[in-house]
C-alpha cells in the first residue's frame, strides 16, 4: 500500500518515478566531473573531509535537524519516525515535503537551499549520508 508522497506519485514503488529529474542532475555532475577531472578530485576532496570531520558522528543528528526545519516550513510540529528493516534505515516526518531546490541541495554539496531564520542546518550536506 502506497504511503506518503508515494501515493501522490501514482506508483507503490517510489523507484519507479523520477519526480525531480534527478537522472538530469546526475547528468550535469557526471559531466562537470569529466570536463574538469580537477574538480572530480576537489568533490571527492570534500566529501572526504566531511566523512573525517564535520558530519562523522553527526548524520542522526542532522536528519533530525532536517526534519525540524521541514516542519516549520509546513507551519507545524512533527515527529521523526525512525525504523530499520532488513539491514536499511528509513527516516520520516511530516514535515514540508522534498522540493526540487532540496533535491538538487542534497545533490550538491554544500549548495543547500535553506535560508532564512530559524532553519538548523544550511550547509548543503546533512542528508547525504
Amino acid at each position: 500500500m502506497p504511503t506518503g508522497d508515494t501515493a501522490a506519485l501514482g506508483s507503490a514503488d517510489p523507484f519507479d518515478a523520477d519526480p525531480f529529474d534527478t537522472a538530469s542532475l546526475r547528468r550535469a555532475v557526471l559531466d562537470a566531473w569529466s570536463a574538469s577531472p580537477a574538480r572530480f578530485r576537489e568533490d571527492a576532496n570534500a566529501e572526504e573531509d566531511l566523512l573525517r570531520g564535520g558530519y562523522r558522528d553527526r548524520w542522526f543528528v542532522e536528519l533530525a535537524q532536517n526534519a525540524a526545519d521541514a516542519a516549520e516550513r509546513a507551519g507545524f510540529t512533527t515527529v521523526l519516525r525512525v525504523r530499520a528493516v532488513d539491514g536499511v534505515l528509513h527516516v520520516a516526518n511530516a514535515g514540508a515535503p522534498l522540493d526540487a531546490d532540496g533535491v538538487a541541495g542534497l545533490a550538491s554539496l554544500r549548495a543547500s537551499a535553506k535560508r532564512g531564520s530559524g532553519v538548523s542546518g544550511a550547509s548543503g550536506s546533512a542528508s547525504r549520508r
